[in-house]
């Protein structure tokens, strides 16, 4: 199934920029040959992709512009972040033998992190993320012997103003991962309000819009507690527990409705992945408060859901997809599943099997020598994500196909599902998705469906792969 793509949530630039520290710091180098570059292809090896079902590693390039390139991206979402310092400064240690391990893990070389280390402004580095998009925004490359190139966005006019049909264009969004790049959450610092506030109105002047913002990220920010989002290595040594499922600070407060304001129309979305339970419910609450006649719409960016019907009532009711979820609060009730549809936002599934599926499931998945049974068997964790949410949108009355995105999280620290490994197999996935949705379409799950919801498998797989995101950013942009 050949498509386009959009992908609410990737972050292209983490590897190559944080390699821009071996040289000149923050370069995004023009010779898309060199490992600074955010055009540098570095597909996975046999094994590469060894170590990553070993070890959950994953030391490839996944969403790098020309493996998006080759992977028919349309729209991009792209996460400005700066790495948290409790990524770095952490149980190991900053000597020698713990840098040499945060790299083996982050892949973002031993000179950025010590870097990070040293660094005492989460701002400043923010700033140098979004000038290493700006240094190579518009300019043309050639792949395999076609033009390619990526525009930076601030409104959705631009795409359909494009008429240049000569050259392939990447269209790029900006957002954020963690509102402690306005610079708070830092170690043995208090945050600075008014530096706060000020920095989020410089942001908003940006030449290019912010579209949306995670407000909370693996770590306490001083603004609002975050859900336990860290295992196996990362775990280990890091630790996330300061303020972890806490609630809003006043601080916190003042943020959110700073970047809620919509003076010249500049109101920056609010994405809830990540946020606790205790967040997530008091901003709910904000927005029936604060903003009901405001329609704003719910973001989720890169998420899964954890088959539950509440926070207050961890029960099962969807039977057709029971016992197959991570039931982690940092993944998505379904009584929330309804309110994102209801505000008429969107909900991008990312494509980490450690998040889509829990460890019963993912042994179920686990053929991994015969290709073709592990890319059904890959594919099916995701679709088994698709298929819950159109369920309880079903049983709520509403139109089951409406919300559900590709969130990925390439190049966010994540296991992607084996044999999907980059955005270069998303024309894979598509594929592999239509025979699920085919296959659900045929079956008895499919019978009490309301008549609106029971749409073409093709349609359904359009929506997901890039109609919902698509027409999100038209309403929203």
């Amino acid at each position: 199934m050949e498509t386009k793509f959009v992908d609410l949530h990737c972050h292209p630039s983490l590897k190559p920029f944080g390699k821009s520290f071996k040289k000149i710091a923050g370069k995004n180098n023009p010779d898309i040959s060199k490992e600074n570059s955010i055009w540098y292809y570095d597909p996975p090896t046999v094994f590469d992709k060894f170590f990553n079902i070993v070890a959950s590693l994953t030391k490839f390039t996944q969403s790098d512009f020309s493996t998006m390139s080759y992977g028919n991206a349309h729209v991009i979402f792209v996460s400005l972040y700066p790495l948290e310092k409790g990524f770095v400064v952490d149980k190991l240690g900053t000597g020698l033998g713990g840098d040499l391990l945060k790299n083996l893990v982050m892949g973002i070389s031993k000179k950025r992190i010590d870097h990070l280390q040293e660094m005492d402004d989460y701002f400043t580095d923010l700033e140098s993320i979004y000038d290493y998009y700006k240094q190579l925004d518009g300019e043309i490359f050639r792949l395999k012997g076609k033009k390619h190139r990526y525009i930076i966005i601030s409104n959705f006019a631009e795409i359909e103003n494009d008429i240049n049909t000569e050259v392939k264009t990447i269209y790029v969004v900006f957002t954020i991962e963690g509102a402690n790049v306005f610079n708070s959450g830092l170690i043995n610092q208090t945050a600075n309000e008014d530096e706060i506030l000020t920095n989020i109105d410089k942001v908003k002047n940006w030449d290019n819009k912010l579209f949306f913002i995670g407000m909370a990220h693996h770590f306490y920010n001083e603004l609002c507690g975050h859900a336990q989002s860290l295992h196996g290595i990362p775990e280990m040594v890091s630790d996330q527990t300061d303020g972890m499922n806490s609630g809003f600070t006043d601080l916190g407060i003042k943020v959110l409705h700073r970047l809620l304001d919509n003076t010249n129309g500049k109101r920056v979305l609010i994405d809830i992945k990540h946020m606790s339970v205790d967040s997530r419910n008091k901003y709910y609450q904000m927005l029936e408060d604060k903003y009901a006649t405001e329609n704003i719409p719910l973001v989720v960016s890169h998420g899964a859901v954890n088959g539950l019907r509440s926070d207050n009532e961890k029960v099962i009711d969807n039977h057709n997809t029971k016992g197959k979820f991570q039931e982690d609060d940092i993944n998505i009730y379904d009584d929330e599943i309804i309110r994102i549809a209801r505000s008429n936002g969107i909900f991008g599934i990312q494509l980490d099997e450690r998040r889509v599926a829990n460890k019963d499931e993912l042994k179920k998945a686990g053929n991994r020598i015969l290709r073709k049974k592990m890319l059904s068997k890959r594919s099916k964790l995701l679709w088994n994500q698709i298929q819950h949410i159109a369920e309880i949108l079903d049983k709520a009355g509403l139109f089951a196909w409406s919300i559900q995105s590709v969130g990925s999280d390439f190049d966010g620290l994540i296991n992607p599902l084996n044999g999907f490994w980059t955005a270069k197999q998303m024309s894979l996935l598509s594929t592999y998705l239509l025979k699920h949705a085919e296959a659900y379409l045929a079956s008895p799950q499919s019978v009490n469906l309301n008549q609106n919801n029971r749409i073409s498998a093709e349609e359904i797989i359009e929506r997901f792969i890039h109609n919902n995101a698509y027409e999100f950013l038209r309403r929203n942009f």
